[in-house]
């Protein structure tokens, strides 16, 4: 029978953190109207991965390096879970404090497809009207599966990240 030890986990604190610090530059961003300016959203994403870097190393760390790439790359997903969970959470919150943001999203896509000369006006306006009925869905939707696909991935990078040093399985075989 093999013996395995409980590994010390740091994925919530870190999911927490990384969230707030998500929001916090959400808020940050749309009260200074910088939203819309290129690069912008790429913030968010850098502010992820370094989330889950941090939380990786701090895995290894309280774990001696005592952790395989596996255990790292899991308690970045569970950290991402928390960032998910978080951040949908926050989604519904968002038009209630910044009322008029669906809007304003609604305006920017139009003028999107309206530099686009392969739509037409008629196919304009039907695209604007379903994402207009169904915002709601695509932002909430977006929060939760796109926290989750983007912690997937930068789960990865930083369990690379990580430093890894596993003890070999004992085996406890009678004599």
């Amino acid at each position: 029978m093999a013996t395995t030890d409980k590994k010390i986990q740091t994925h919530i604190p870190y999911g927490f953190i990384t969230a707030l610090a998500l929001i916090l530059i959400a808020v940050i961003l749309e009260a200074v109207n910088l939203n819309d300016k290129p690069g912008m959203q790429w913030l968010g994403y850098g502010i992820m991965l370094v989330g889950l870097i941090l939380n990786a190393r701090a895995f290894s760390k309280a774990n001696h390096a005592d952790i395989t790439f596996g255990q790292a790359f899991s308690s970045g997903f569970k950290a991402s879970a928390i960032m998910a969970i978080v951040m949908f959470a926050w989604s519904f919150l968002l038009p209630i404090i910044f009322p008029g943001i669906y809007d304003r999203m609604i305006e920017k896509a139009n003028a999107q497809m309206q530099e686009d000369s392969r739509l037409s006006e008629e196919q304009i306006e039907q695209a604007i009207a379903l994402t207009r009925k169904s915002m709601g869905l695509l932002v909430h939707g977006g929060a939760l599966f796109g926290t989750l696909i983007a912690g997937l991935f930068f789960s990865l990078i930083a369990a690379a990240t990580a430093k890894k040093n596993p003890r070999p399985v004992q085996l406890d075989v009678p004599m």
